[in-house]
């Protein structure tokens, strides 16, 4: 009975982790497009061009195996990769988690607070 609710924990992991993933990757991609290229040089971190094609190829990884289509998701992605669609995924998570906390962080310090407005 154990062995079975750790099996279904992991497979949901397995399902959802990619698709959450694919979401923050989706919003960072926007937010490093509509940010201009001069803020990214000011702050001293790589170009736009680095990092809204870095974070395209993570919406891409993590977004075409999760579509209904290919059937399988991320373990028909794993065993065309020989288990490399694991390492995709972990270099996937690492570029969102770095993205956020550098470079988007930093670009925010320099922006900025933009919230809501204060009344």
């Amino acid at each position: 009975m154990l062995r079975e609710g750790f099996d279904n924990g992991v497979s949901w992991l397995a399902e959802w982790l990619p698709r959450v993933l694919c979401l923050f990757a989706l919003l960072g991609l926007l937010d490093a497009a509509t940010t201009r290229e001069d803020a990214f040089r000011a702050v001293d971190k790589q170009t736009k061009r680095f990092w809204v094609t870095v974070l395209t190829l993570v919406v891409v990884v993590t977004g075409l195996p999760s579509a209904r289509y290919l059937g399988g998701g991320w373990v028909a992605l794993s065993n065309a990769f020989n288990g490399l669609g694991f390492l995709l995924i972990l270099a996937s998570l690492v570029a969102t988690i770095i993205y956020y906390v550098d470079v988007r962080a930093t670009l925010k310090q320099m922006r900025g607070r933009r919230g809501w407005p204060r009344r």
